[in-house]
């Protein structure tokens, strides 16, 4: 009885013995995994700044740290600033931190900080918000293509050097792949009481149908490419629209409001063929604004006025559609000219 019972005492501390020895190895494992994905965080960093700068952009940074063993992957770049020469536009920030779980890298939360800076060749815009925080998806595999993003700024305010300043309390936009149409995204994006004392200023007098407050902004749209959004795209790799579902683009402003929806196609060259719908209330008060704010000379806006009285509905509310047909783009029977351009992007 007693030596059967120190061979299960023995068989036991071997079984313990055993299991120590799996989880010390899955340990050793897991801080290998861990190192290594470190690395490779830091290093896709660092190589995609590498690669702006061979195009002539600036990307430069102070510091990248990565923290957060054993199980995140929490990355802090200091002192960022980005320059495309193309365009003229610069964004720097003091920092921008990547959060992930070390299980799941794929899945990626940004922080922004509270204030940073764009750069135009036209203006500088001081842009700060009480916080910003975004939210990335990417499909588990090599290519890391897009599923979708969030991003959210609460109470942002954009302050420029010309002297204007809008501010807003909340901004969303989201993008999303929908999978039963290769290569196909949702977009969407609202701003919510968008404040614009400036403009208000400016049209004092002409019209009191427009607060200082734009109630809100909203769009919600389906955009089929012509490759998917994925590293390549993130690499320099630029991309076309060939097809918009445009379900609504709107705004309300106090007595005015807005409305488009509609389908377009678009050519490889960014030729836009199709109709949208416009649906507008109270439209003369934006023609009051532009005028007031120089963006329409007084005597166009007269004949304009005129042609769009002449085809509004009951109780002032235009309805018109806005075509693109042959490179060209009219607003019902009245032609606009050449129709805009969709670019890569």
């Amino acid at each position: 009885m007693v030596a059967l019972k120190q061979r299960t005492t023995v068989k036991g501390r071997g079984r313990m013995l055993r299991l120590v020895g799996v989880l010390v190895v899955a340990a050793l494992l897991w801080m290998c995994w861990w190192v290594v994905g470190h690395s490779a965080y830091q290093k896709s960093i660092s190589s995609w700044m590498e690669q702006r700068r061979t195009e002539g952009w600036v990307a430069d940074f102070s510091d990248i740290t990565t923290r957060g063993f054993p199980n995140r992957f929490d990355t802090t770049m200091s002192g960022l600033t980005l320059a495309d020469p193309g365009t003229g536009v610069a964004w720097s920030a003091p920092f921008v931190q990547f959060l992930s779980l070390a299980y799941r890298p794929y899945e990626v939360i940004a922080v922004l900080p509270d204030n940073h800076v764009i750069s135009t060749p036209l203006e500088t815009l001081q842009v700060s918000h009480e916080s910003a925080r975004a939210s990335v998806y990417f499909k588990p595999s090599t290519d890391l293509a897009l599923e979708r993003a969030r991003l959210v700024l609460n109470g942002p305010r954009i302050h420029s050097s010309r002297g204007w300043t809008v501010s807003s309390t909340e901004w969303r936009f989201a993008i999303e792949t929908l999978p039963v149409r290769e290569n196909t995204y949702r977009v969407g994006m609202e701003l919510l009481e968008l404040l614009v004392p400036e403009l208000r200023r400016r049209a004092l007098n002409s019209s009191q149908a427009l607060p200082d407050q734009i109630d809100v902004v909203r769009a919600d749209a389906v955009l089929g490419i012509d490759a998917p959004i994925d590293q390549r795209h993130l690499e320099g790799t630029y991309l076309g629209i060939n097809r918009l579902e445009l379900a609504e683009l709107s705004v309300r402003w106090g007595e005015f409001s807005f409305r488009a929806s509609g389908d377009l196609t678009v050519s490889e060259d960014g030729v836009p063929h199709g109709e949208i719908m416009l649906r507008v209330a109270q439209w003369r008060t934006i023609l009051d604004l532009a005028e007031k704010t120089g963006l329409m000379e007084p005597a166009f806006r007269k004949a304009l006025e005129t042609a769009l009285d002449l085809m509004s509905g009951h109780e002032g509310v235009l309805e018109l559609p806005l075509v693109f047909a042959g490179g060209q783009v009219s607003l019902g029977p009245v032609p606009l000219g050449r129709a805009p351009r969709f670019q890569t992007w």
